[in-house]
């Protein structure tokens, strides 16, 4: 798993293997420390040492490796710094640059060619299933620059140069994501066995991309995980996806042997099929698929170590894959920045905490230090996406407005009291503008569980 130009994780020892004749003897100098080591060859011909690392570095490393009889092997301009895995599916794949079919981030020409940052590097992992990928596969990992930027996970590379220009250290990101993928294909086969209901369901066709893209990454030492994936699940059982996507998370932590790594996601942002056959219309007609989906991945935050990055505000209704994924990329890296690297930092958007009816006007309030200083992205008009709900269970369109750290609703005309429920966003595609003074999006919401 060694190579030129890699990032090897800061504060975690390195493990390293290989095969040689048995009970050959093979050396290993590292510039980072000048302790000479030195393992043996079983009588099989494996042989396994583990190298302590340091702090963060970035003055180039070089790893070398000797053996009597044999032609030393080095490998260089290696840098010690903190290592993420990036998976998932499409929306995780697409690059900075326009390579159909996707469509470029928004000025992809002007971000490829601001992308100088030498001390962030990409290792992108080839699609393999079922057979895991060898250790000993050709792999190479790339050095950031206008040259190389362009095909780099767009998500990835503004989640890494946050990190990086924030810490200051070396960031090196593992990209193993492929289009279309589901849930299941990710996971590894044990943790889909052992629990009955994931079995029935997701038994077949599970661990493909596990086996052949992730397992083999397991002997790296890694500060943690980033995934964009659902649109392949949405029609599932909505606890069903929350109960898979935690097995994952809890299997991946296990093979990696760290029960904590953190895991952050991002939740679906707004998109139907059916978004040219929806009408404006004063009651809830448009579908809640997506709705449904982005709840079930708001419980997944339950798996302690966790983390959701809304992107309510960044949709396109009719595009899967919306271009303006620095936003996305950036409230990973928050997330990060404040669970992971305990920087004092704000990562959360307004969440829902319960409402208040005087009459007509509903107070919608919000947990406290989520909300503080709330406005509209670019100071427009607040998105009319809150729904109110009476006896009759029928879901009205309310004119809302912001007042502080709340926000207050006025129910419409023919509205039957008592009011019962609150929706907020909580269609397939309302694009939103509500934030905090953060610039972080509010969360949808609903206040109900019935089954419109």
């Amino acid at each position: 798993m060694v190579a030129d130009n890699m990032v090897i994780q800061r504060g975690k020892p390195l493990q390293l293997s290989g095969q040689a004749p048995p009970d050959l003897a093979v050396k290993i100098k590292v510039t980072w420390n000048k302790k000479r080591m030195q393992t043996t060859a079983d009588s099989t011909g494996n042989w396994r040492l583990e190298v302590p690392v340091g702090g963060a570095d970035g003055r180039p490393q070089t790893i070398v490796f000797e053996a009597s009889g044999f032609g030393d092997i080095s490998f260089s301009n290696i840098l010690i710094g903190d290592v993420w895995v990036c998976s998932g599916q499409s929306n995780m794949v697409m690059p900075l640059d326009s390579v159909s079919p996707f469509k470029g981030v928004l000025n992809f020409r002007e971000e490829i060619a601001a992308a100088a940052y030498p001390a962030i590097r990409v290792l992108d992992v080839q699609e393999y299933q079922n057979a895991a990928m060898s250790t000993g596969s050709p792999f190479s990992w790339k050095v950031c620059s206008p040259a190389t930027a362009g095909n780099i996970s767009a998500v990835a590379y503004y989640f890494a140069r946050k990190i990086h220009k924030d810490l200051n250290i070396p960031v090196g990101i593992i990209v193993a994501a492929v289009n279309g993928s589901c849930c299941q294909y990710w996971a590894n086969v044990e943790t889909i066995k052992s629990d009955p209901v994931l079995a029935a369901e997701y038994l077949s066709g599970s661990s493909s991309l596990y086996e052949g893209m992730i397992r083999f990454l397991t002997n790296l030492s890694i500060s943690g995980f980033i995934w964009y994936q659902g649109e392949s699940n949405k029609n599932d059982a909505p606890d069903n996806y929350a109960r898979l996507n935690a097995a994952l998370i809890n299997g991946w932590r296990a093979k990696f042997n760290k029960d904590q790594l953190p895991f952050y996601y991002v939740q679906l942002a707004p998109f139907t099929e059916e978004y040219a056959n929806i009408l404006a219309s004063g009651t809830q007609t448009a579908p809640v698929v997506y709705a449904k989906f982005r709840e079930a991945q708001a419980k997944i935050r339950s798996v302690p170590g966790t983390g959701m990055a809304v992107a309510m505000d960044v949709g396109e209704l009719d595009n899967h894959h919306p271009r303006n994924k620095k936003p996305v990329g950036e409230r990973l890296a928050l997330l990060a920045l404040k669970e992971t690297y305990r920087k004092n930092v704000q990562c959360y958007g307004p969440q829902f905490a319960s409402f208040a009816v005087l009459d007509s006007v509903i107070t919608v309030h919000y947990l406290e230090g989520t909300a503080q200083k709330l406005n509209t992205l670019d100071h427009q008009s607040l998105a009319q996406v809150f729904y109110i709900a009476g006896t009759d269970h029928v879901f009205r369109l309310a004119k809302a407005t912001i007042h502080g750290n709340t926000v207050q609703v006025i129910a419409p005309a023919g509205t039957p009291f008592p009011i019962l429920a609150v929706r907020y966003a909580f269609t397939d595609v309302a694009v939103t503008n509500l934030q905090n003074g953060a610039g972080l999006p509010a969360e949808p919401f609903r206040t109900d569980n019935w089954n419109n």
